[in-house]
């Protein structure tokens, strides 16, 4: 993803101004693609430098510290999805923007696309009766993907996705159960989930998730009392629509190139509402998913509690 977000910036007329990766050749090499970018030397730097804003592009468990140093430097960030490993680990990053509010984004990219945004202004007037989703591709070819202690697991890194989708189109989710297959009983973590939600206002959903296909097969519906919207594929085409019969003209859409510039225009203009998801609402779909995860762990439904509002609140 770093890649995408320089290939992104660029393309809009930004400066690289720096790179840092731990391995430093991986940052050289990107930096043969952006002219003037310097690698720095340690993640430290980064906050010495002048620069406008910054991106974490790092896995779930590397970001806290990352995230604590832009903040207390003032410096607007964008950070990739999910945005921890648990919930709680984002409790004393929300802690430090209530205090020194800074432009930020995450990175769920479907939010920003036509089809879902069109959808979304279709269903605030709708009866909504549920939605379901079977979202399954393949295993990510990076060394951490799989190891729960840094990504959570595939369920938390990619099926991420859906739950967000689910409170964006839906609403809040308020419990999960969630069960895998008899095979990946001693298996951690495990590679195909399925899912039953509960939302807040009542109404189901379900989510079959797995990254043991060969390729990507995605399908997301949300059901009315009209008929369904109906999303096909990773880019989610708008494929039917019972509710006013609209469907957006196929068009190629650069969702990186997209949710870059959405994020980079917020920190030009100092309006952090222009982002599509920031830190607040995207610990309430790591809620989600945490609650899945506890569900698997305990095979009963789990609830799913913001606690991070609950201590502020106290």
């Amino acid at each position: 993803m770093g890649k995408e977000r320089a290939r992104a910036a660029s393309a809009l007329g930004h400066q690289v101004a720096a790179l840092y990766d731990p391995e430093p050749g991986r940052a050289e090499m990107l930096g043969s693609a952006c002219p003037g970018a310097k690698v720095l030397s340690s993640a430290g730097d980064v906050y010495s430098h002048d620069l406008d804003a910054l991106f974490l592009c790092t896995p779930p468990s590397s970001r806290t510290e990352l995230e604590l140093a832009a903040i207390e430097a003032g410096l607007p960030f964008f950070v990739e999805k999910p945005v921890a490993v648990h919930a709680s680990d984002c409790e004393t990053v929300l802690t430090a923007l209530r205090r020194t509010p800074v432009t930020h984004a995450v990175g769920y990219m479907n939010r920003c696309r036509h089809s879902v945004r069109h959808a979304r202004e279709l269903l605030a007037g709708a009866n909504i009766l549920g939605a379901c989703c079977h979202w399954v591709g393949r295993k990510y070819q990076v060394d951490w993907w799989l190891q729960a202690e840094h990504s959570g697991g595939p369920l938390n890194e990619q099926a991420t996705h859906v739950f967000d989708l689910f409170r964006f189109l839906v609403g809040e989710i308020s419990a999960v159960a969630a069960i895998a297959p008899f095979s990946a009983a001693g298996e951690q973590p495990p590679l195909s989930v399925a899912c039953a939600v509960q939302f807040a206002t009542g109404q189901p959903g379900t989510i079959l998730y797995s990254c043991e296909a060969v390729d990507k097969y995605i399908d997301l519906r949300i059901m009315t009392t009209r008929g369904a919207l109906e999303f096909a594929g990773w880019d989610l085409r708008l494929v039917g629509n019972a509710i006013d019969g609209s469907i957006p003209p196929a068009c190629e859409e650069d969702i990186f190139v997209i949710e870059t510039a959405q994020f980079l225009a917020a920190v030009e203009r100092h309006e952090p509402g222009m982002v599509s998801c920031d830190l607040f609402d995207a610990y309430r779909t790591q809620l989600a998913v945490d609650a899945a995860r506890a569900s698997l762990a305990s095979g009963h439904m789990v609830s799913v509690e913001n606690h991070y509002s609950l201590q502020t609140a106290v």
